[in-house]
């Protein structure tokens, strides 16, 4: 019996040597996309890449919106970036640049059409200078980029300004000669009532019907969004 407890003791002996001589290491790994965009929101600098593509079932005009709103009610401010027709054609282009054309978008011979508008980028950063003010960049990919700086207010009068985004929730839309689709919320946080804590909390996405319970706390906000008109 004796020997028995002390085979037990020896071995839970060796076994907590072992334990204790476990080492651990912790490794350097590549930097991920999510920690970039995580450094760019601390700087006030936001990018939403949105895909388009399914739209090239036909031809349209493609415009991207802006619209205002102050306490959830539209102000009337609409701003458009025009960025043409998503489905182009080489019989739009002088004969001069049309082999310059094809040879960039990659045309095969025989036909005159190029998918013309795939993706559309949305890049909204703070200006450090005024504090007050945010620039939007509207780009596609060979197509172009335009922008405009707009107003940002402190929350509920105070001077902290913070402001940040929410996609609208990807929804099926129904084919018609004219589409007005929203992409991305740009909205101020709001200031707690009763304290001094500032908040931006609340869904992750909001639903294009604008009913969301975050949209009745942000006194200040943008939708960006898109609108298409069939040729």
């Amino acid at each position: 019996m004796k020997r028995i407890l002390v085979s037990a003791l020896l071995c839970t002996s060796l076994l907590a040597a072992a334990q204790a001589q476990t080492t651990h290491t912790v490794k350097l790994v590549d930097t991920q996309l999510q920690d970039v965009l995580n450094v760019l929101e601390d700087m006030d600098i936001y990018i939403h890449r949105f895909d388009v593509s399914q739209f090239l079932d036909a031809t349209y005009h493609v415009e991207v919106y802006v619209e205002e709103y102050k306490n959830n009610q539209k102000t009337g401010k609409v701003h458009h970036f025009d960025l043409g027709k998503n489905i182009r054609s080489l019989d739009e282009i002088s004969e001069e640049h049309r082999d310059a054309f094809r040879e960039t978008y990659q045309i095969p011979a025989g036909k005159k059409e190029w998918d013309n508008i795939k993706e559309i980028s949305i890049y909204i950063r703070k200006e450090e200078r005024t504090d007050t003010t945010a620039a939007i960049r509207i780009s596609s990919p060979n197509v172009g980029i335009q922008g405009f700086p707009f107003t940002l207010y402190p929350a509920d009068g105070k001077k902290f300004i913070s402001y940040h985004t929410r996609p609208f929730a990807a929804r099926a839309v129904q084919t018609a000669d004219e589409m007005k689709i929203p992409l991305l919320l740009y909205g101020s946080a709001w200031a707690e009532p009763g304290t001094t804590f500032f908040r931006f909390c609340g869904e992750n996405e909001i639903g294009p019907e604008m009913k969301a319970e975050i949209l009745t706390h942000i006194p200040h906000h943008y939708v960006i969004g898109l609108q298409l008109k069939k040729k």
